[in-house]
Order: C-alpha cells, then structure tokens, then sequence
C-alpha cells in the first residue's frame, strides 16, 4: 500500500509525484470532482476531470505551477492521488495523468490554504466510490450485506473500492491457515460482481476484497 505519511485533521487526499516519493505536493481536505462521471471526448480538455482542491498547501511540483497557469508549464505531471482516512492515513490510491492547475484562489479554510482547480486523467475513480470511501473513512463499513441492496453499478463500484483498499482494510492481518473452510452466503449472487462482492465479504469481512 502506498503511503503519503499523515495529514492532519480534515484532509482527505494528497498528492505525491508518480516519479519520485520525496516530491511531495501537499495534501487537500477536498478532492470535488474525482469521482464526477467521466466527460467526453469532445468536451473541455478532451475528456480530462476538473478537480476542485479545497483547502490545499501545494509543494513540490505543484507549486511551482502556480506560476504558469494558462500555459504549458502548468501541467505538474502524473501523480498518486491518496485517499485518507480520518487520521491522514492512506487508506488507497488512484493513479492521475497530467495534473495541470487552471486557476488558483484563496481559502476560507486557513490563511496559507489555496484552492486549486487542476486537470486530470483518471479513470479508475468511480462516480459513487467517493461514498464507499466515507464509510471506511467513517468507520461505518462495519457489517457484513451492506452492498446487498446495491444495483449492478453500485456493486462494481464497491469492487472497485475493496480493490484499492484492500491493504488498508487488511492491516495487519495474515493470510488464515491452509485447508481454512469459509461460508460464502449465496442468497444475493446474481451475477460475478456480487459473487466477488460475497467472495470477499466471506473470506476478509465487510467491504473485503478476494479475487
């Protein structure tokens, strides 16, 4: 699991350059935008997210593209987008393409915060996982079933965010010996999401991943 050290409190997501681990570009408490349906192709930037970065202290290379926004150089690069949990760990990670900032404001949320609105490719980002990662965030991802009543999209979507959070989720449990006999509840497969969906419940408790 990729880790971006801790934030403090309220930061839910930082950025770390995909290159280097030291160049680090700050943490932010919100990340609007990120899991917003994917636009298309022909829409602003090709089809690239806008993200609007609330609360943010930019370092590293993202910093240095405050300068330049509105031309090239203003693109940072690829980075780690870590999600975080309510102590600043990281809880998963999504990988962005050509973060490049459009426009940067003031923050009501701390004298030496700004507000950025930057581009990015990322498609793993699911429309809905945002709300998946608030339980585990929240600590409510706490019994078994609660993706039962989800629609086919909403099962994927939870089988996206088991995917990525796997580790975190795992902490620092080991693997159950050979031979182990697991009940895997069968009542609400209907399809292979939710026969993963119950696999991974079975095998590594609510909100696990196995497959």
């Amino acid at each position: 699991m990729r880790t971006s050290g801790r934030g403090s409190e309220g930061q839910k997501y930082a950025l770390t350059s995909d290159e280097d681990d030291v160049d680090f570009w700050g943490f932010a408490h919100e990340a609007d935008g990120l899991f917003a349906p994917l636009p298309e192709e022909e829409e602003e930037e090709e089809g690239a997210r806008r993200v609007h970065l609330a609360g943010c202290l930019p370092q590293g290379r993202l910093l240095k593209s405050l300068d330049h926004v509105g031309s090239r150089r203003a693109v940072a690069g690829n980075a780690w987008m870590d999600v975080l949990d309510a102590d600043g760990a990281t809880m998963g990670s999504y990988f962005v393409n050509e973060v490049a900032v459009v426009d940067v404001q003031s923050s009501t949320r701390g004298a030496d915060l700004v507000d950025l609105t930057v581009t990015l490719w990322c498609e793993q980002a699911l429309p809905g996982a945002d709300g998946v990662w608030d339980l585990i965030r929240t600590g409510q991802l706490n019994r078994t079933g609660m993706w039962h009543e989800l629609d086919p999209e909403g099962r994927y979507i939870w089988l996206s965010v088991a995917l990525w959070s796997r580790e975190y989720q795992r902490g620092d449990r080991f693997d159950a010996p050979a031979h182990q006999a697991f009940t895997l509840d069968g009542s609400h497969i209907v399809n292979i999401d939710s026969f993963y969906c119950a696999l991974g419940e079975a095998i590594n408790g609510p909100g696990g991943y196995f497959g």
